[in-house]
């Protein structure tokens, strides 16, 4: 082989290398948002729902876009009662409490409503709801959360109160409520999304209580 012909093979072969480099790159480029969104996605169980014993809102949202959701439910009238949730403060106020007035006000009636208290989190709130599951003889809920929380609350429900049907309705995503779709490009959702991958690992290993 000529000296001119090695120097030739040489640049192709740095040639051939840099292009698989680049398209490596642009792979990871565009694969990346797209697999990113569907990470995202998957935080999400939203189920067919069927005419259930009762309506749970779990606690967490400030906003009280949950206890709407249920409210909403409710009144669609796919079951008869519903779940509120909720914890005390120190200085004497009750988010619990709180929820119930705010159902009441959407219309469900007072003896419709039913609440779990002292839920510091999900694992409490299920362990609660299958108290009071048990007590009033239910068999079935439909559990409504943000959609970020949907599949972890849902599987955590049904590992607290096994032989019980439950259904997924979360509350539907968009502004100003959470959104799987680009969700590294906002703020908030990047700490709501993070945190929620963080809980799902918890969850899965028995971590904290």
């Amino acid at each position: 082989m000529t000296l001119t012909s090695l120097n030739i093979f040489k640049q192709s072969k740095l040639a051939r290398r840099g292009a698989v480099a680049l398209a490596c790159l642009l792979a990871v480029y565009f694969l990346t948002p797209v697999l990113l969104n569907k990470a995202a996605e998957g935080l999400i169980r939203e189920d067919r729902l069927v005419k259930s014993d009762v309506i749970v809102a779990l606690a967490g949202d400030y906003r009280c876009n949950r206890e709407k959701r249920a409210a909403e439910l409710w009144r669609q009238g796919w079951a008869d009662k519903v779940v509120v949730s909720g914890m005390s403060y120190a200085w004497g106020f009750h988010t619990g409490e709180a929820a119930r007035i705010y159902v009441m006000s959407l219309g469900v009636p007072e003896e419709k409503i039913y609440m779990i208290c002292e839920t510091l989190n999900t694992r409490a709130e299920a362990r609660a709801l299958d108290d009071l599951m048990r007590e009033r003889g239910w068999n079935s809920a439909i559990i409504v959360t943000s959609a970020f929380h949907s599949r972890r609350a849902t599987y955590t429900v049904e590992r607290a109160a096994p032989g019980r049907s439950f259904y997924s309705a979360p509350v539907p995503t968009g502004s100003p409520e959470w959104t799987p779709r680009a969700w590294w490009s906002r703020r908030d959702d990047v700490y709501v999304t993070v945190r929620e991958f963080a809980s799902w690992a918890n969850t899965l290993v028995g971590g904290w209580q």
